[in-house]
């Protein structure tokens, strides 16, 4: 008798112990869903960019149509785009960006000394057209009425010119100060 009584009770504590090591493992597995019902996919969009034409000849850009990541940094994605295209100096980041809020609105972009080092080896033809393919890319995603770029907060300046009034098209030849300013 106290021998099918032990083996009773061992019975019914290894059908237990089996019955926790199930419940823990169902535990463990709808974890595991919820985690990934939780992960958002990564959305794109697709967005125009410019890029120097290949016309040596011609000082003009080129629309390209291109995926950047949909996020809170647009302005990041689209000059790392230009970036990766070649458009723009290699290691050119965004430090800062803003737009502001007015019916008309201004955007200022801050970029890192690789932006400006990248445009003053270049020729004033490069220069122009990395300004260029930069401003007609932010033209077409955001219609500012204008825009401010700096480097390292500072106002940008290269061998051929200093930047220090908002560029108000995306055009460099419509951006130009009156001939008693100059």
């Amino acid at each position: 008798m106290k021998k099918t009584r032990y083996a009773l009770i061992s019975a019914i504590m290894l059908l237990s112990l089996g019955g926790c090591k199930m419940e823990n493992i169902n535990v463990q597995k709808s974890e595991t869903i919820a985690i990934q019902q939780n992960t958002p996919a990564t959305e794109y969009e697709k967005v125009k960019i410019y890029l120097p034409s290949n016309d040596e000849q011609n000082v003009n850009v080129t629309e390209k149509e291109v995926q950047i990541e949909k996020n809170d940094e647009p302005m990041v994605e689209l000059v790392q785009a230009l970036v990766t295209e070649k458009a723009l100096p290699e290691g050119t980041e965004v430090e800062h960006w803003s737009v502001s809020k007015d019916d008309a609105p201004a955007i200022t972009i801050d970029f890192n000394k690789a932006f400006s080092d990248g445009i003053n080896k270049t020729g004033t033809t490069g220069e122009t057209i990395m300004l260029e393919s930069l401003l007609n890319t932010v033209w077409s995603y955001f219609s500012p009425a204008s825009v401010v770029i700096t480097v390292d907060g500072e106002v940008l300046e290269t061998g051929h010119n200093i930047y220090d009034r908002p560029f108000t098209s995306p055009s460099l030849g419509a951006n130009e100060k009156p001939d008693a300013e100059k």
